[in-house]
């Protein structure tokens, strides 16, 4: 796999994982991501392009802070996502998904079971990101706005 650290203002750019020195001369909100080689081979993927695909997110970074790795559980929701799905949540990170999309991100998970990055209210339950994978979502979604601006 290849990483692609993705900025404000800047185009992703290929970088050699958590240790490249380019991560620490990132300013503002910052996303690593691992991508497959079919976008290394087409160039550099765009940010709308990794927040569709299913590549791996590594770690996240909020302005003025230090870099967070994003955990092996939130990846892999994040991963088993369809693509509307992450869209809606880099959008709102706030959106609430249902039971049937709950299983979808977390791979069948019992919908009576909960997770550091799943909260639920409600009856039928509805299902909002939380933790690591909220903050991750919040930071994709400012790197998103902030394109568009």
């Amino acid at each position: 796999m290849t990483s692609v650290l993705l900025t404000v203002g800047d185009r992703p750019q290929f970088v050699d994982g958590v240790d490249d020195p380019h991560l620490a001369e990132a300013t503002g909100p910052a996303v690593l991501f691992d991508v497959d080689s079919a976008a290394t081979d087409s160039g550099r993927p765009s940010l709308s392009e990794c927040t569709s695909a299913p590549y791996r997110p590594l770690a996240y970074r909020e302005a003025s802070t230090d870099w967070t790795d994003i955990d092996f559980e939130a990846a892999d929701h994040w991963v088993q996502m369809g693509p509307e799905m992450r869209h809606r949540l880099v959008e709102d990170h706030l959106a609430t998904l249902d039971v049937s999309e709950f299983k979808r991100a977390t791979n069948g998970g019992s919908a009576s079971i909960i997770t550091n990055n799943w909260v639920y209210s409600g009856s039928p339950r509805a299902y909002r990101v939380a933790g690591r994978l909220r903050e991750f979502v919040t930071v994709l979604g400012e790197l998103v706005s902030e394109s568009r601006a």
